[in-house]
């Protein structure tokens, strides 16, 4: 005993304290009732070699059974730790991650006894930078009369990393379908890009705005029967009505009211008799006239009272 103790050197009551606690440790530990749980641990990678990126599907967690002294199950069930890759060192292609007891930072006394997934597969792929137009996707149609005059999507391209065989000869990145069946004026929506099943990291973070430019659709509409009126002095008319063709906005022309179309002829100043007079048409705002048949009526003026 002597000798033990002179084995010890310098400090030996902190030594033979220390000792003393980690024994009274371990026979409170190993004395605790043991208790059986899974954990859901999420799956976390740290130091991926430039311009590689994984191309597997890693699974976001990992289910670990593990048992142990109920004090310490309780506590990593509360602190939720994470199971981080290291892949400092791999090379491009594929590796198999088979996961076992060694494979976790448990404390003493905990142990593993189950993993799901495992083994964990991992696929390092090279990767090449590129920049690539952006191409707006419709979806659905403005309401009836209206239509989509242009599209301009802010930035017009976007930089991104991603495996060779994938965006090498990649025309265009469409973005998520535009949906512009409710919109009757211009607008700005926020969008983001279409990748499908590219692997795809963008070197540009930011939104994607997509500036729609929506106006009602331009159309045409005839009307007959127009009645003609002499103005400011009364004549008999011949034909009395006349046919209009107007053009503007959809909207405007579906709304159009017969007594909204005024036609017209000049009879100031004109002496009694007959005369060939100009027809001419009043209109609403945003309307135009495309013709009016016929354009010209005879017109007899009689004599003033």
């Amino acid at each position: 005993m002597r000798d033990w103790l002179a084995s010890l050197g310098r400090h030996k009551g902190f030594k033979l304290l220390s000792l003393l606690l980690a024994v009274a440790l371990w026979f409170a530990v190993g004395g605790e009732e043991r208790t059986e749980t899974t954990l859901s641990m999420p799956v976390e990678l740290a130091n991926l070699p430039p311009k590689m990126m994984v191309t597997s599907e890693i699974p976001p967690t990992l289910q670990v059974r593990i048992t142990g002294p109920g004090s310490l199950v309780r506590k990593l069930s509360q602190t939720r730790p994470a199971f981080t890759v290291d892949l400092s060192g791999y090379k491009p292609g594929r590796h198999v991650l088979a996961l076992g007891p060694k494979s976790f930072n448990f404390p003493r006394g905990v142990a593993v006894t189950r993993v799901t997934p495992n083994p964990l597969p991992l696929v390092l792929t090279p990767t090449i930078v590129r920049s690539i137009p952006i191409q707006p996707l419709l979806e659905g149609r403005p309401p009836e009369g209206y239509e989509v005059l242009d599209v301009k999507i802010r930035p017009p391209q976007v930089t991104v990393e991603a495996p060779y065989n994938e965006i090498a000869d990649l025309k265009f990145l469409s973005t998520l379908p535009l949906d512009v069946s409710q919109l009757t004026k211009s607008t700005t929506v926020a969008t983001d890009l279409d990748i499908k099943n590219l692997h795809l990291t963008s070197k540009e973070p930011g939104p994607i705005l997509a500036d729609l430019v929506i106006e009602p659709r331009q159309a045409t509409r005839t009307l007959s029967g127009v009645i003609l009126k002499a103005a400011p002095r009364p004549a008999r008319l011949l034909p009395p009505q006349v046919t209009v063709t107007l053009r503007g906005p959809a909207p405007a022309l579906n709304d159009l009211q017969a007594g909204e179309v005024k036609a017209v002829v000049d009879t100031q100043n004109l002496p009694p008799g007959r005369h060939r007079l100009k027809v001419s048409v009043e209109l609403p705002p945003q309307l135009g006239l495309v013709k009016v048949q016929p354009e010209a009526v005879n017109a007899w003026v009689g004599k003033s009272p």
